[in-house]
């Protein structure tokens, strides 16, 4: 008798492609700019934000085709998330932005459970599983997932090394960031003329947490007269390491 589970089997090389991606950095970066891009590769198109800061102005200006729906509070996250993964939509890419403000509502939403009054542990372990249940379902879902969200600088109290990474809150910063694909983060840097420009750094830093896992180089910058990198620039780093390696 065959195996029932070689139904499901499948090469490699289908699933080498970006399923989940946290863009983090300071505010102003570009950082939901870089994400809607998507838009402009057929395979990702159309694009939803899910506006949960209020930090999608801009983006229309650049990307016209790009959809937005404001998310203001856990409910009403809570309602999307299980309308994204259960009903008949058009999107092939979503973008949460921004994530650790998700989890703050979601904090506020699990501290004023009756059970969870008197026990902040309680809350927190709410917390922790719904931060981690949200983004191993969107990492699964059949869109691409992007997550945009704060940095944060953390020092070592033994060496005094500082050390930056995504916001997230609670114990789920350890747990979080193993799922995605992909973590890169927004920053500026001087052009060989001294001039600001946006890159995304998805590669090795002695100071900077990051995750790559498609060979890229560590740092990805805009092509042509561009003000910072796109999707697209993500999508022909990815093809071309995939060449490299065969």
């Amino acid at each position: 008798m065959t195996a029932e589970f070689l139904k499901a089997v499948k090469k490699a090389t289908s699933v080498d492609k970006i399923n989940s991606m946290i863009i983090f950095g300071e505010y102003g970066v570009g950082k939901t700019i870089l994400a809607a891009s998507a838009t402009e590769i057929e395979d990702y198109a159309p694009v939803l934000i899910v506006d949960i800061e209020g930090s999608a102005a801009g983006v229309g200006r650049l990307y016209p085709d790009v959809d937005v729906v404001e998310v203001d509070s856990y409910e009403k996250l809570e309602a999307l998330r299980v309308s994204l993964l259960k009903d008949e939509h058009p999107y092939k890419t979503v973008i949460f932005d921004t994530y650790n403000v998700g989890q703050n509502r979601a904090e506020k939403f699990f501290k004023q459970k009756p059970e969870n009054i008197n026990n902040k542990f309680g809350a927190w372990a709410d917390l922790k599983e719904w931060s981690i249940q949200f983004m191993r379902e969107m990492h699964h879902a059949p869109f691409l997932a992007v997550f945009i969200a704060h940095s944060q600088t953390e020092k070592d109290d033994n060496t005094g090394k500082l050390t930056t990474t995504v916001k997230i809150s609670g114990s789920a910063k350890t747990d979080v960031p193993a799922i995605p694909d992909l973590i890169g983060y927004m920053e500026f840097v001087p052009d060989d003329d001294g001039n600001p420009v946006r890159v995304l750094r998805v590669g090795r830093s002695s100071s900077i947490i990051t995750k790559n896992r498609f060979g890229l180089p560590d740092i990805i910058g805009p092509s042509g007269d561009a003000q910072g990198p796109t999707l697209t620039d993500i999508q022909r780093e990815i093809l071309i390491a995939k060449e490299g390696k065969k």
